[in-house]
C-alpha cells in the first residue's frame, strides 16, 4: 500500500484496491441511474405533451373592454391543437402584453384541458398632445397609444409639451426624463387626480384642457366655461379644493357669463377673479 506526507506533514494513504473499484462501481449505478430517470422523464413529458388528454378544448378570456376577446386570442396563438402541458406561459404572455393597451396578464391552466387568460387593460386618464397626434396618457405617466379620429376623445388634454420624452419613445434620453416639463407632467395628471376624485364642481370629466408654460406655470380651461385660469407651476390638493369652493360660489352666484380669468398664483391665500369689461364705463 503506497503512502505519502501531506502538506500539514501527516502520513496518508491510499484506499485498497477493492475499496477503490466498490466506489467506481458504486458511481456508475448512480450514474446510470439518473441518466435513465432523465430518459424517463423526457419520454413521458413528451408523450404528455402530444397526448390527446390534455389537448386544450376550452379557452377563457376575461378582463377585455378596449381590445377584443378575439384579438387576444389572436396575440396568445392558443388553440385546440395546442397542447395545455406544451404552452409557454411565459412566451404567451408576452404576446398578449405586446398589445400597448394590455398592461398585465394572468394565465392559468384549468387541468386537463383548459385555458384561462385574464387580461388588465390600461385605462387613459388624459390625453396628451405630442409632435406625432393626440396619445393615450395613464395614470403613471405613459402615453401608450395614439388616439385617432373615430377614437373617444372626452378626456382632459395635456398641451404645451410636446417635446417631452415618454415611454414608448425609443429616442428619450436621460436628459429628456430629468427635463423640467417631466414634472410638470407629472403635477398635471395629479392634478387630474384630484379632479377625479374630489369636488363636484371640478370634476375631470369638465376639465378641457391644462396648458402648459415653461415660465408660467399651468392654464386651465374648463369644457363648460371658456376663460382660462391661471393655476401657476405649483400644484397642490389644496391649491385644488380652493379653486373648486370659488367655482361652486360662482356657480351658486351665477356669475360665470361674468368672468374673465381666474389667477391662482395671485397670493398664497387669495385668488383673483377677473370681471369682463372690468374698468370701463
Amino acid at each position: 500500500m503506497r503512502s505519502g506526507r501531506n502538506s500539514f506533514g501527516r502520513f496518508w494513504r491510499l484506499p485498497p484496491a477493492d475499496s477503490r473499484r466498490q466506489l467506481i462501481s458504486l458511481m456508475l449505478v448512480i450514474l446510470i441511474a439518473v441518466g435513465v430517470t432523465g430518459g424517463v422523464v423526457y419520454l413521458t413529458y413528451n408523450w404528455l405533451s402530444g397526448s390527446v388528454f390534455f389537448q386544450v378544448t376550452d379557452i377563457k378570456v376575461a378582463g377585455c373592454n378596449r381590445v377584443s376577446c378575439d384579438a387576444v386570442l389572436a396575440l396568445a396563438g392558443v388553440d385546440t391543437r395546442s397542447n395545455l402541458i406544451a404552452l409557454n406561459l411565459d412566451r404567451i404572455r408576452q404576446k398578449i402584453t405586446a398589445n400597448p393597451w394590455i398592461e398585465r396578464v394572468r394565465l392559468r391552466r384549468d387541468w386537463p384541458s383548459r385555458l384561462e387568460i385574464f387580461v388588465k387593460e390600461r385605462q387613459p386618464v388624459a390625453l396628451l398632445s405630442t409632435k406625432n397626434g393626440l396619445r393615450y396618457m395613464d395614470k403613471n405617466g405613459v402615453a401608450f397609444a395614439g388616439a385617432g379620429l373615430n377614437d373617444a376623445l372626452d378626456l382632459p388634454t395635456i398641451t404645451g409639451m410636446e417635446n417631452i420624452a415618454t415611454a414608448y419613445d425609443r429616442s428619450r434620453t436621460a436628459a429628456d426624463k430629468k427635463a423640467p416639463s417631466a414634472g410638470a407632467l407629472a403635477r398635471a395628471l395629479k392634478f387630474i387626480y384630484y379632479a377625479g376624485h374630489g369636488s363636484p364642481f371640478l370634476l375631470s370629466q369638465n376639465i378641457s384642457e391644462m396648458h402648459w408654460r415653461k415660465n408660467g406655470g399651468f392654464i386651465l380651461f374648463l369644457a363648460d366655461n371658456p376663460f382660462p385660469i391661471y393655476l401657476g407651476g405649483d400644484i397642490s390638493r389644496a391649491k385644488y379644493y380652493r379653486l373648486a369652493r370659488v367655482l361652486r360660489w360662482l356657480y351658486k352666484k351665477r356669475q360665470f357669463d361674468n368672468v374673465a380669468y381666474i389667477r391662482m398664483g395671485y397670493s398664497d391665500k387669495k385668488i383673483l377673479v377677473g370681471k369682463k369689461n372690468a374698468g370701463r364705463g
